[in-house]
């Protein structure tokens, strides 16, 4: 991730840690845990959610190269509303805004290498 991004990127996370109910008080490793275990949940059987790795349907990209690919709040926004893709066979999946705090905060982690 580029320096431009990163202080974008940490407002945003501010701001979302601000406004999510519930997770004022969670420990930031407990909340990126929790955003892994949804991306493997929900899209895992086509996309790779770690650091390293493929994913397991070749067309679909890492979530660490789509998260360097799109700004913080275009994902925000996109998870918000269900990611959709030209891809027809991926699904449309609406997250609540405590999930996307958490698939954010977990992408986050990737992102700064932690």
């Amino acid at each position: 991730m580029t320096f431009r991004l990163l202080i974008p990127t940490l407002g945003l996370v501010a701001l979302i840690l601000a406004h999510a109910p519930g997770t004022l008080h969670a420990a930031p490793s407990n909340v990126s845990a929790r955003g892994k275990a949804i991306l493997q949940d929900k899209c895992g059987r086509c996309h790779a959610v770690e650091a390293t790795g493929r994913s397991p349907l070749a067309q679909a990209p890492p979530f660490r190269n789509i998260y360097a690919r799109h700004s913080p709040r275009d994902l925000q926004e996109r998870f918000s509303e269900g990611l959709a893709s030209r891809h027809k066979d991926m699904p449309q999946i609406p997250f609540s805004d405590e999930d996307v705090h958490a698939i954010l905060t977990y992408l986050y982690t990737l992102a700064i290498g932690k």
